[in-house]
């Protein structure tokens, strides 16, 4: 699924052309997105809660945490057996934390307590069905109240508790909370098979992602460069020689277990992916016959079990074997005799649905993973099915993956059921990285996962596919929300992620005049009319700071322009107003490569803002760019890298515009006016625009 395969070409046609319709109607389509909560009560909020709860009634009061802190905790009957069960851990895990991020360590003194009460107990007006996770938290003069149908319930509201806290300030708002989630699975991946991530790594991922209520997280433990896992009965696999990144990493079975005990005591369950028969090439290497021969499929029968006996089921209740990207004889066989197998050992199979992938067995969880617009209809879903579709870290820029799981339903339903079960979020870092702590700069993954963690707990009554690439209007509801949930995110970078990588920075606001495409043969004609502050014919009125007029085919050619193709150029304004004159910090960027399969026109040359021939104005005066670039000129890779000498080279920070510092653009007092042309050159190229203010 990391990988993209450029191929079933009328598949590609088929829904461009649904695409164009869809893009063609943009914001003023008949599109009516509605917020699934309160947007009064979210913006009255004191706190950025995400997810935002379901239904929330804000007190007038503020509740203060008094020196010395001290928290009684109390539970009723039901409650108290629990928290002496294996199952209490994750509570007694998630009130020590809580209690850690308000006093970090200090001593807890034993008067005037504060009394936080658990108690496991229906809950009215939860929805039906959401017994599991759902709770009522209510925060008042007597202290905090906690109460839910389940420990996992009790679990979440732990959770909205740690994030009433009004931050640097130890006080809690006053309030009542009903909260649910609508879809089950709520998850994010990571490639550990292509680039080896330390389990202390996983942790803190582990650690940030329960925090917004995620709840699976999708352990991608072998790809063609090497299979990371313990193996006893054929110790070849772990062999370096059959390796060709992270040559010495393996991930023991006691490190496999303690990381599935640390997910299990934050709610979240772990699904280990061994691919299976594709993105084997380790394996061809170690044993000289592919996966999918008899030979080979014997050895992938004791492979799982072997995994099995060393990985309890109650920590590992499913098991993903892949089957993605790959075409083999008897191809339903094999995954019948796989899925088979993972069940013999009592664990639910899980596989990938793509149209470039084996077929579904009958009794695996589908994982749907194929990019562009979302054509996840609820009616098409025949089995259990995640949705993966909406958007992966590593092929998408900030804004555009934020606003498209924002907008977007997964698996095309308001709401989960039995077959709609959710999404999971996926970070691939296909290519080789040298320094792993840039995965979540290079590929926004926190970012992402907000936007995943919001849609996939609150659900959505209304397709938003419209509203990704060209934003909607400020005062309309949808625009509204956004911009809410952009203030929450703000919010979050400083705090909940302030030693982590966030690369995302609000942009709703921002409105733009955009040219439609002119041929490059009338470039020079209509440049003249635009400097001149005349409109050259057609001009479409666009929100947002980050412009999309067609992305590359990695991203099955999202935009406003679809159907354009290469030697034609856009140009777009926006008029910026200041109260002082003054440098200003703008992050700017054209095109970004993939960080799949390395796709991108390049580094700038020495003054030039991108490879393509993109110009700014401003205030009619063109500015040139004034950043100095190591290997100015170089990048440019028109072609996949698969199994390449590229494949191999680390993306550097300079290739990715928002790794980069802010550029100062010279602003006068009162409105400025900037213009950017930005030519459409190749097919490989993301064709875009991304002018941020700070």
């Amino acid at each position: 699924m990391g990988r993209f395969v450029h191929s079933c070409e009328a598949v590609r046609a088929f829904l461009l052309l649904i695409l164009s319709i869809g893009v063609a109607m943009g914001s003023e389509s008949l599109v009516q997105w509605v917020s699934p909560h309160s947007l009064r009560a979210e913006s009255e909020a004191p706190v950025a809660l995400l997810p935002f709860p379901r239904a929330v009634k804000w007190g007038k009061e503020v509740r203060d945490l008094p020196p010395p802190p001290c928290w009684e905790l109390v539970a009723n009957p039901a409650c108290a057996q629990v928290l002496q069960s294996g199952e209490g851990a994750m509570l007694l895990t998630a009130y020590h934390s809580f209690l850690r991020s308000l006093y970090h360590h200090r001593p807890l003194a034993t008067d005037r307590p504060i009394a936080l009460s658990l108690f496991l107990e229906n809950v009215p007006n939860l929805s039906a069905g959401a017994e599991r996770e759902g709770y009522r938290l209510v925060v008042d003069a007597r202290g905090v109240r906690i109460s839910a149908p389940q420990p996992g319930g009790l679990f979440n509201a732990l959770q909205t508790l740690r994030q009433l806290v009004l931050p640097g300030r130890r006080k809690l708002p006053c309030c009542e909370i009903t909260d649910w989630p609508a879809f089950s699975v709520r998850g994010f991946h990571h490639d550990c098979g292509r680039n080896f991530q330390t389990i202390e790594s996983l942790k803190r991922q582990l650690d940030l992602a329960s925090r917004l209520k995620v709840n699976y997280f999708h352990w991608h433990l072998a790809d063609d460069p090497a299979w990371h896992v313990q193996c006893k009965a054929y110790p070849q696999l772990n062999d370096p020689r059959y390796r060709t990144r992270d040559k010495n990493d393996t991930y023991s079975y006691d490190e496999i277990r303690d990381l599935l005990r640390y997910a299990r005591d934050r709610h979240i369950t772990i699904i280990p992916e061994l691919d299976m028969p594709g993105h084997s090439d380790y394996f061809v290497r170690a044993f000289g016959f592919p996966m999918h021969s008899e030979q080979g499929t014997q050895v992938l029968e004791k492979l799982i079990d072997e995994f099995c006996s060393e990985v309890p089921v109650e920590l590992c209740p499913t098991l993903h074997f892949g089957a993605d990207e790959v075409s083999v004889p008897h191809a339903k066989e094999f995954v019948e005799r796989i899925s088979r197998k993972i069940e013999a050992n009592g664990r639910k199979p899980m596989q990938w649905e793509g149209p470039w992938d084996l077929p579904v067995a009958g009794g695996s969880i589908a994982q749907r993973w194929v990019q562009g617009k979302n054509a996840q209809d609820a009616a098409s879903v025949k089995s259990p099915t995640i949705d993966s579709s909406i958007g992966y870290s590593n092929l998408f820029e900030p804004a555009l993956l934020v606003r498209r799981w924002f907008f977007m339903r997964p698996c095309g339903a308001e709401k989960g059921d039995a077959l709609h079960l959710g999404a999971i979020f996926c970070t691939w870092p296909d290519i080789r990285v040298e320094d792993k702590s840039r995965i979540p700069l290079h590929s926004p993954m926190w970012p992402g996962l907000c936007a995943m963690a919001e849609r996939a707990w609150n659900g959505a009554a209304v397709e938003g596919d419209a509203l990704t690439v060209a934003l909607p209007p400020p005062d309309s509801e949808a625009g509204r929300a956004f911009q809410l949930f952009e203030k929450r995110l703000a919010t979050l970078g400083r705090t909940m992620f302030k030693n982590e990588h966030f690369p995302y920075w609000g942009e709703s606001c921002c409105v733009w005049k955009v040219t439609h495409p002119t041929p490059d043969a009338d470039a020079e004609a209509t440049r003249k009319l635009v400097l001149a502050g005349k409109a050259p014919g057609v001009l479409h009125e666009v929100f947002g700071s980050s412009l999309y007029f067609r992305t590359r085919s990695a991203t099955w050619n999202l935009g406003m322009f679809p159907e354009a193709r290469p030697g034609v150029r856009v140009w777009a304004w926006t008029d910026v107003t200041v109260e002082e004159e003054g440098d200003y910090p703008f992050m700017i960027g054209f095109d970004a490569p993939t960080r799949s399969n390395r796709q991108y026109t390049g580094i700038p040359r020495p003054g030039e803002w991108s490879q393509c021939g993109t110009r700014i104005w401003v205030n009619g005066e063109e500015m040139r760019n004034p950043r100095r670039y190591e290997h100015a000129g170089e990048s440019r890779i028109a072609e996949p890298t698969w199994h390449t000498v590229e494949e191999e080279h680390p993306i550097r920070d300079e290739e990715i515009w928002w790794a980069q510092p802010p550029t100062l653009i010279h602003l006068k007092k009162g409105s400025n006016r900037i213009i950017v042309e930005q030519p459409y050159t190749d097919a490989f190229q993301s064709w875009q625009i991304s002018l941020i203010k700070l």
